[in-house]
């Protein structure tokens, strides 16, 4: 037979109980039935009672027992605060059920409970079913609410709202009910709120008040929440603004505009405004924001006065800049509208666009006037005859000397190009020239009764030093002569140096290794000087005498013939032409036609890759080409090739140069003409007539030169015109059967 595991005794088996009076207890004893240690609860079960009420309506002490060994027991008091059912009065069963969690069985014992008619007043219960509203301006809503009486009696209820404006309830404030014993009822409530700021966006607490003649006052409350609803927007006028707005005797003058920006709150929410720039670009002009911010109530607008302030430019055309605005509201939650403003701000320069145009055609002919296009512009290339002109050895420079007592480093592709500025540079550095210009406008030494000193050091030749090209030694008028060093750019000559004062140097001429330089001079004497030591930066070149070769000739023209750098061919007045070999210091003279005191050779070349093949020229206008191998080999006579003299009209010629290969001349002459002659293998003409490459109307051209490079031919030449230094391309004539291709 089976044993029970829980007994229960309860102290009473009927109890009376009147709510609102004093509660109504019982004590439940629990004995351990079972074979092992065990802990207890109790629970209490009224018919008819609502399932939420379960445990509301009494208490029990303790509510749950420690574990305890068998055969031990628990005592429980339970006590009844309020009515199971409300508005019961009678008799009703109370279920006690006993239970354990160890153990699987429980006990239920019956007590009646009578309930008898209370005494206290009750207040009626109010309930939200719903306690947060959201809800639009203008929109109503209806928010509900439940009456409970927990009361024995009728109650004759009033429900009021209490904190909300009366005027956002459109129907009535208040609503009257009867509301049975134990029964609930439910009404409703009307909320409408008004547009603007009357009404701001927020949470608004709501409560409502239920008085009614059983008992107190109850109230409940809840959340009504506006929610945000409308738009804001920004407007700018005008749009566009000038500096300066009107004419002003102080024309120069840039005064500030200024727009006038409206932020418009149209919405329901509190708001603070401001603008900023739009993206990362200033506008180039200082802008100030007044007020940098702004507070603006819902329905109300604010106002901005943006002064722009920007400098007048002096040129140009008028300018427009573009300032982009970015309004920035605080709470987005509405429609923002024409929140990025363009405006533009049109700034005029000081002086019209019209006077611009004619002071810039002013000064483009001013800068025409002044640059190397203009062949009369005093300030550019040289202002004075140009005696010499010479290629360095791949013809993309050139340097002339000019009575100017200048030399000039041309670039050769600028003869070419109009963009590119020929000169390169000009040494020696003689100063403003601008300035010379306009203390001395009209100073030119070919004027009769010309007394400046410009003449003095006059550049009368010049010569590439043959290693590098990167010296050039200058002869002047005054017996100078000067050594400069091409690869720096420094005021003064690397050397410098005279034997005798105002001997005029007519002639240099530099060996084939640099180490030797020899000048001829108007005195007959020739000079050889020793350059080894000029290459130390603190030799002493000049202090040294030169090694001297009298004539009874004024030297006009050197140049070396043959291979060796033996023989020297020097040529000048009396039409004397005359090879010394200076190693041995032995003299042959070559046979001329004999002239007078005013009678010169004035020029001789050899071709370098030929150098047996010499030309001359002199002032009868003869053009001559000899082969000297005969008389450098063995005492022959030297062979004349050709000679002419229909090439310049019988006037003077005052230079001849040869290509690198001997198969062309070029020769300038008094008749102001350059001609460029092709040749044979054997030296002589291939045409009989020379083609005219250059011109200058009663003008001389005093120095010529010519180089090959690559398909065509570059021809230099210097005059006393206004143009005194010319360059000019020729195409190469292979068809004539000396310059191959």
């Amino acid at each position: 037979m089976a044993t029970t595991a829980i007994n229960t005794i309860v102290s009473t088996k009927e109890l009376h109980f009147q709510p609102g009076g004093v509660p109504a207890s019982f004590e439940v004893t629990v004995v351990n039935g079972s074979d092992r240690f065990a802990s207890f609860q109790l629970e209490l079960v009224a018919a008819g009672a609502a399932a939420d009420r379960n445990g509301d309506w009494y208490s029990i002490s303790p509510t749950a027992s420690s574990k305890k060994p068998p055969g031990a027991a628990t005592q429980f008091h339970v006590s009844i605060l309020d009515t199971p059912v409300p508005g019961f009065v009678g008799m009703m069963n109370i279920r006690v059920r006993v239970f354990s969690m160890e153990l699987p069985d429980e006990t239920r014992e019956i007590l009646r409970l009578v309930v008898e008619r209370g005494t206290g007043l009750i207040a009626l219960q109010l309930e939200l079913p719903v306690k947060q509203f959201q809800i639009n301006p203008g929109s109503r809503i209806e928010v509900p609410v439940r009456v409970y009486n927990p009361g024995q009696l009728l109650s004759n209820a009033l429900l009021t709202e209490k904190a909300i404006d009366p005027r956002w309830l459109p129907l009535s404030g208040e609503r009257r009910l009867q509301v049975p014993p134990g029964k609930s009822v439910e009404t409703t409530f009307t909320y409408q709120p008004p547009f603007g700021a009357t009404a701001p966006s927020q949470a608004y607490p709501f409560t409502l008040e239920a008085t009614h003649n059983n008992g107190p006052a109850s109230r409940v409350s809840g959340t009504l929440e506006v929610m945000p609803m409308g738009f804001v927007e920004f407007t700018a006028t005008p749009k566009q603004r000038t500096i300066p707005r009107k004419l002003r005797w102080k024309f120069w003058q840039s005064h500030p505009v200024t727009y006038n920006l409206e932020a418009k709150n149209a919405s329901n929410l509190p708001q603070e405004a401001t603008l900023e720039l739009a993206g990362e670009n200033s506008p180039e002009c200082d802008l100030t924001l007044v007020p940098e911010t702004s507070a603006i109530a819902p329905e109300e607008t604010g106002e901005f006065l943006l002064t722009a302030r920007k400098k007048r430019p002096w040129f140009g055309r008028n300018r427009k800049l573009v300032i982009d605005l970015t309004g920035i509201w605080s709470d987005r939650r509405v429609d923002t509208r024409n929140e990025h403003q363009t405006l533009e701000l049109v700034v005029k320069p000081v002086l019209p666009l019209w006077l611009q145009l004619l002071g810039g055609l002013f000064l483009l002919y001013l800068l025409w006037w002044l640059s190397w296009l203009n062949p009369r512009n005093p300030f550019f290339g040289h202002n004075e005859p140009v005696n010499t002109v010479k290629f360095n050895g791949v013809g993309e420079r050139l340097i002339s000397g000019s009575n100017d007592q200048t030399i000039i480093e041309w670039n050769i592709s600028g003869f070419f190009n109009p963009i590119v500025n020929p000169e390169l540079r000009k040494f020696p550095n003689k100063g403003n020239r601008f300035w010379q210009w306009l203390t001395h406008p009209f100073q030119n030494c070919q004027s009769p009764g010309c007394t400046d000193l410009v003449a003095e050091k006059a550049v009368r030749v010049l010569q590439y030093r043959p290693v590098n090209n990167n010296w050039v030694a200058t002869g002047l008028e005054n017996g100078e002569i000067h050594l400069w060093n091409l690869t720096e750019n420094r005021p003064d000559p690397l050397q410098s140096f005279v034997y005798q004062k105002d001997d005029r140097v007519f002639a240099l001429e530099f060996t084939q290794d640099s180490r030797a330089l020899f000048s001829g001079h108007g005195s007959g004497a020739v000079l050889q000087w020793d350059l080894k030591e000029g290459e130390r930066p603190d030799s002493t070149l000049g202090a040294r005498a030169p090694n001297l070769k009298q004539f009874n000739f004024a030297v006009y023209a050197l140049k070396f013939v043959g291979n060796d750098d033996r023989t020297l061919a020097v040529a000048g007045q009396l039409n004397q032409l005359v090879l010394w070999n200076w190693r041995e210091n032995t003299e042959a003279v070559v046979p001329y036609p004999e002239g007078g005191k005013d009678d010169y050779i004035n020029s001789l070349d050899t071709a370098e890759f030929n150098p047996n093949l010499l030309a001359t020229a002199d002032t009868h206008g003869y053009i001559t080409l000899w082969n000297m191998q005969p008389c450098l080999n063995g005492g022959a006579d030297c062979q004349r090739i050709e000679q002419w003299e229909d090439g310049h009209k019988g006037q003077p010629v005052r230079s001849v140069a040869l290509s690198e290969d001997g198969c062309y001349l070029v020769s300038g002459g008094d008749d102001g003409r350059v001609m460029l002659w092709p040749l044979n293998i054997d030296g002589s003409r291939a045409q009989p007539q020379g083609e005219p490459i250059m011109g200058a109307k009663n003008k001389n051209f005093n120095s010529v030169d010519i180089k090959e490079v690559d398909d065509h031919l570059l021809i230099a030449a210097g005059s006393d015109d206004h143009l005194e230094v010319r360059v000019q391309s020729h195409s190469r004539l292979p068809n004539l059967g000396c310059d191959l291709p």
